[in-house]
């Protein structure tokens, strides 16, 4: 069932079939397809396996070039979508404000494995604390590997929501030449990455447009490069003090990593094989009522559509938070902002922590092996 329909009118089968009897001029003048989420939980109820989310951008491509404005649609006045727009010129080259890497860990602009922070450092000056991810993120890959983690200090947006907000595929495959080029130049062969939207992007649209993209990289969401160095004994889950208390956390799953990834792609079982080890550290996990590919979208993807509907979507979803635990986790940055933003405006709701999965598993990892680090640069 499209969960945008929820709250307003709204219907992709129709959608489709005006498109399939010849009628997709109206279907583009309407503006209708701008209201999409573009959470995919239609493909997965759909019986003909039909992806609206890909007609959706494919369409956004088409109205934008009938001259069809998208910009009541776009969240927070286009300002992240703008600076995407100005990484994509060749001679721009945003220098990232680095205050967010921690002292002890060792950084450098070469080597094997890259941490990809994406757009967080800019979403910083808007919204609080989204540096804690980035630094947490970091923590954790630098007590597994041996050596400095490649972070690069003019890293570009890898093109999420141009490319799904508004279907500006010219720019997005500018950025993600710019990208490429400078992943081949750093000399990176895996990509490690704490954001759904930036995991999907490198993992399936790169894949698909790039060529060799997927031979030459290894891209991982943190989920799995945990979950991986935690199979290979690299990594234990510890206590990091003693509580006779049980806190009760859920998890939201993010849209990108429950319903955009191939069915061989577990990384939602594999998030709760971890939740489950969590139990032996004072913790216990509760499921929301609508988890996996049944969760609910946090109605703000790509920037798009921060509106009044949206924030009775994200309502119903803290509301189900409530009910499960003290503690939301979840593993998508736009997710943490939309959905601790509605906290200023129901108190009821208030008293929930909203985490990053980087935050809440950053000091409950511990290393096998600490010896050997290389020296790099901070």
């Amino acid at each position: 069932m499209c969960q945008l329909s929820k709250v307003q009118k709204y219907t992709p089968s129709k959608i489709i079939q005006l498109i399939l009897e010849g009628f997709e001029e109206k279907v583009l003048d309407s503006g209708d397809l701008w209201d999409c989420l573009t959470c995919n939980q239609c493909l997965k109820d759909c019986p003909e396996d039909i992806n609206f989310a890909d007609i959706v951008r494919t369409a956004r491509y088409l109205m934008r070039h009938k001259d069809q404005s998208a910009d009541e649609y776009i969240a927070h006045k286009g300002i992240y979508t703008t600076l995407s727009e100005i990484m994509s010129r060749p001679y721009i080259n945003p220098e990232r404000n680095m205050e967010w890497v921690p002292k002890e860990c060792k950084i450098s602009d070469k080597g094997n494995t890259l941490y990809y922070v994406g757009c967080l450092p800019f979403f910083n000056y808007e919204f609080e604390g989204l540096d804690s991810i980035a630094t947490s993120t970091l923590q954790i890959m630098y007590k597994v590997e041996n050596e400095p983690i490649v972070v690069l200090r003019e890293e570009t947006c890898c093109g999420h929501d141009i490319y799904w907000g508004q279907g500006k595929l010219k720019t997005f495959i500018k950025l993600g030449q710019k990208n490429i080029e400078k992943f081949e130049k750093a000399g990176v062969s895996k990509i490690i990455t704490a954001c759904a939207e930036c995991y999907r992007t490198f993992k399936v649209d790169y894949a698909q447009i790039f060529e060799e993209f997927e031979s030459k990289f290894e891209v991982k969401h943190l989920i799995e490069y945990i979950y991986e160095n935690w199979k290979e004994g690299n990594i234990e889950f510890v206590k990091p003090k003693k509580s006779e208390e049980t806190t009760p956390f859920t998890y939201h799953d993010p849209c990108r990593l429950s319903r955009f990834l191939s069915k061989e792609n577990d990384i939602t079982g594999i998030t709760r094989e971890i939740f489950k080890e969590f139990e032996k550290l004072g913790y216990k996990f509760n499921e929301m009522k609508h988890n996996k590919e049944n969760s609910l979208c946090c109605g703000v993807s790509s920037w798009m559509n921060c509106n009044e509907k949206s924030k009775a979507l994200r309502y119903k979803r803290m509301l189900e938070a409530k009910e499960a635990g003290t503690i939301m986790v979840t593993s998508c940055p736009k997710c943490n902002i939309h959905l601790s933003c509605l906290q200023n405006d129901f108190e009821d709701i208030a008293s929930i922590e909203i985490l990053d999965f980087s935050e809440f598993l950053v000091n409950h990892i511990k290393a096998s092996n600490q010896s050997n680090k290389k020296e790099g640069t901070n």
